[in-house]
């Protein structure tokens, strides 16, 4: 090889290794936009090369602006996709798009995380029915007789690890939609009703990173138009 093609070859290559990854979609509308307090960002964007065809990365703003923490993690949403901002509706199987507050953590059991942290008790349900007026919280058994509710300490490992997107937690909308949280997945490409979901690792992972002192964000789908 002649040594002017060699050295053009190697200055290729070494461009390569410095690139950042390629912008995720719809995040790059929003950085400008997200608030100046908020330090942590959770993005659930879609992604070719995970299995699902979504995938999260973490971001951290430093004085270089945006910047992710990591490799993309494969994830799985709602079985009808991501649901345009404003559209969600309860039991559309629907993740909703749009930014939304990080700030509770739940588990089967105790876990070090700087999140304020739920141990969840066979007691413990949330309640998805919009004729309730604790649609969309964390209850107990006894407020959820006689209507539609999700129990939270399930006889199986999804939400051995979980945090609490807070959509709809504020001013709730009855029928809006509820219970939205990131949690274990069954499979790589196994569905979820609504929620985002993830392998256990990468729960743990997420919970140790999140730091309530650095406001940290969910960014889901195209959250900014």
């Amino acid at each position: 090889m002649k040594i002017g093609k060699f050295v053009t070859l190697l200055g290729l290559l070494l461009l390569a290794g410095c690139q950042h990854p390629p912008p995720v979609e719809g995040f790059e509308r929003c950085r400008v936009t997200l608030p100046e307090a908020s330090r942590q960002a959770v993005v659930v964007a879609r992604d070719g090369a995970a299995p699902s065809g979504m995938a999260l990365r973490l971001y951290e703003r430093t004085t270089r602006g945006w910047q992710p923490v990591g490799a993309a993690i494969p994830v799985v949403v709602g079985r009808n996709g991501l649901a345009p901002v404003g559209e969600k509706r309860e039991g559309d199987g629907r993740t909703p798009s749009g930014v939304f507050p990080l700030e509770r953590g739940f588990g089967y059991e105790p876990l070090a995380t700087k999140l304020s942290y739920i141990v969840l008790t066979p007691e413990m349900i949330w309640i998805d029915d919009p004729r309730s007026g604790r649609y969309n919280t964390l209850a107990d058994k006894k407020h959820g007789a006689g209507f539609s509710h999700e129990i939270m300490k399930r006889g199986d490992d999804l939400y051995k690890y979980g945090i609490v997107v807070e959509y709809n937690t504020r001013a709730t909308v009855p029928g809006a939609g509820s219970a939205i949280f990131f949690h274990i997945w069954n499979s790589p490409t196994a569905s979820t009703a609504g929620c985002i979901a993830t392998d256990e690792t990468d729960m743990l992972r997420m919970l140790g990173w999140l730091d309530p002192a650095r406001h940290p964000l969910a960014v889901i789908g195209d959250a900014c138009h």
